[in-house]
């Protein structure tokens, strides 16, 4: 695939790139074993808690034998208390959520599991966006919880909407939006269901927010050139940070909004480089993999996930805080790298939880949760609808 951008092209390749994901069943690491007890007296509460203890990813989910440890329910009013224990039945600690929604209960007390037992922010409470077509040429957006259940529209522009991301905030998204004169970076209020234009000059608009919510990374077309800018969130102070004849494409910012990842031809081929938001020479990203690099994601524990073209495309992980000096992962033990050598399948532009462990990607259609600890991967979204771009939301909702 040549890394060529038209006006209109340059951020639909990048959404509809195919590249591969690594999916070995066979990972250097496995789960902890869990034998789930139930909550006695309550078969639906029962459903909820087994299917998030699966679906969180930290746990190898038994029906029963010997396990690393044992959790049962116990449900008082509203109050729902999950008891662990080790697998000789030893009690070592109880988790209490108080809430009215069963669902929103499960995913509550699941997460603090996973803060109490391995420091980590739990993923049950979070969402994921995504891209899905629902006529020829027209993209909407749409919204799902971390298990692929609760499909929600956003948008009904009939259009093509395509690139959705976050704002830090979680109660907005923004989106790329192709119109007949120009291609708009929007904004969209979840909660009031609304919409304004965050970017709108000649050609390609497209950008990701920082994570503190003050900047915005942003592509932009000048003079049949695409460089990468910032500038503040609600306008002004616009900064050109590249200006050459290579294509920049895919910004993503470093968890201290400091730093920004772009995917840049400047060598010829599109790889990966980092430039600071306030400006200088950018820095190519060392132990980037194969011909191409593209697609990045950056964790909040110094890791970019990206698709490097590898024969086909291939998901990839790079530890900055060893190839470019960054601060080490907080929780070590926790952040594994994806084996190199791995077979794959068709995906595309991974987006990290905020367990900083699993991605979401996109393959032919559907979009998939990959694990890149143990390298599997289990389908979220499936159906007629092709969907991509999928992102996942950096807070608890």
């Amino acid at each position: 695939m040549k890394f060529l951008f038209s006006v209109f092209t340059a951020l639909f390749l990048m959404s509809a790139l195919h590249a591969q994901v690594v999916v070995r069943g066979d990972g250097k690491f496995e789960n902890p074993t869990l034998v789930f007890q139930g909550v006695p007296g309550d078969s639906l509460l029962t459903k909820y808690v087994m299917s998030d203890l699966i679906n969180c990813g930290w746990y190898k989910v038994l029906r029963g034998g010997k396990s690393d440890f044992i959790v049962k329910g116990r449900l008082y009013g509203t109050t729902l208390i999950l008891d662990v224990t080790n697998g000789a039945g030893s009690p070592l600690y109880s988790i209490r959520v108080t809430g009215s929604d069963q669902r929103r209960l499960s995913q509550t007390a699941v997460d603090a599991i996973l803060k109490k037992e391995f420091g980590v922010e739990g993923i049950c409470r979070t969402k994921i966006v995504f891209s899905a077509e629902t006529n020829r040429n027209q993209r909407e957006i749409y919204v799902c919880d971390f298990d692929g259940q609760n499909i929600r529209r956003l948008t009904a522009n009939a259009t093509l909407s395509i690139e959705p991301s976050w704002h830090p905030d979680g109660r907005s998204i923004i989106y790329n939006q192709y119109l007949l004169s120009s291609t708009p970076l929007v904004q969209f209020d979840i909660l009031h269901n609304r919409s304004r234009a965050l970017s709108n000059h000649r050609g390609i608009n497209s950008g990701r927010i920082s994570p503190d919510g003050k900047k915005l990374a942003l592509i932009l077309t000048d003079r049949n050139q695409l460089d990468l800018y910032v500038r503040d969130f609600n306008g002004g102070n616009l900064r050109r940070l590249t200006n050459d004849r290579a294509t920049e494409a895919s910004p993503t910012w470093s968890p201290d909004s400091q730093s920004i990842c772009y995917v840049s031809d400047l060598s010829g081929r599109p790889k990966l480089y980092i430039i600071r938001a306030a400006g200088g020479a950018p820095r190519r990203v060392q132990g980037v993999l194969g011909s191409e690099a593209v697609s990045p994601d950056w964790s909040q524990d110094n890791k970019i996930a990206y698709s490097a073209k590898l024969g086909g495309y291939v998901l990839k992980v790079v530890d900055l805080s060893q190839t470019m000096g960054y601060p080490p992962p907080k929780n070590r033990d926790n952040s594994i790298i994806a084996d190199s050598s791995a077979p794959a399948v068709t995906g595309e532009s991974p987006s990290w939880a905020p367990d900083n462990r699993h991605v979401v990607v996109s393959s032919r259609g559907q979009i998939f949760i990959v694990d890149t600890r143990t390298n599997q991967s289990r389908r979220l979204i499936g159906g007629k609808s092709k969907c991509s771009g999928a992102r996942w939301s950096k807070i608890l909702f």
